[in-house]
């Protein structure tokens, strides 16, 4: 009896044992375990290298292109704890009263004219260790429903303003 205990307590301690590991197979901080969530969730993308040697992720969701930029990596530039998500559209049809008007309503992705009028978005995102992958799922969410906002609101920006600015109806 007393060795069926200590068989079950070792099972049991083996089956814990394993599930850090089973944990660490995946880690925000690494830029190609984020592509995987990209890919598994809606868009396309690869992984690449920029110039100055930081990985970013080349991607596009329906038909908007958009980068994640990896910063403050280890010196392999293998774990980043910061990523940034970055979209830039060809329209020059939003006003700057019109984009501040977007800024002043959402919580997670601003957007800018660049120095040639066209609109960009941009949201930025801490990484940790310990998230998990249905963290990175969320932030990637985020990011795709962001996208799809911001399409929108370049298409058509009075129209989404109107709506995003109306009194709520009790």
């Amino acid at each position: 009896m007393g060795r069926m205990i200590a068989v079950g307590l070792l099972a049991v301690l083996g089956i814990v044992g394993s599930l850090p590991a089973a944990a660490a197979d995946f880690d925000a901080r690494r830029p190609g375990d984020v592509l995987s969530v990209v890919t598994t969730n809606g868009a396309s993308g690869a992984l690449k290298t920029a110039k100055d040697g930081k990985p970013y992720i080349d991607a596009k969701a329906g038909k908007i292109f958009f980068d994640i930029d990896f910063y403050d990596c280890d010196d392999a530039k293998a774990l980043c704890a910061t990523q940034n998500f970055y979209a830039s559209w060809t329209s020059k049809d939003v006003t700057v009263a019109q984009m501040n008007r977007w800024n002043q309503w959402t919580l997670w992705c601003p957007g800018y004219l660049d120095k040639d009028g066209a609109p960009n978005m941009w949201s930025n995102a801490p990484v940790y260790a310990r998230e998990t992958r249905e963290d990175v799922v969320g932030t990637v969410d985020q990011w795709l429903g962001c996208l799809r906002d911001f399409d929108e609101f370049v298409a058509n920006p009075e129209d989404v303003l109107k709506r995003k600015e109306a009194p709520a109806k009790p």
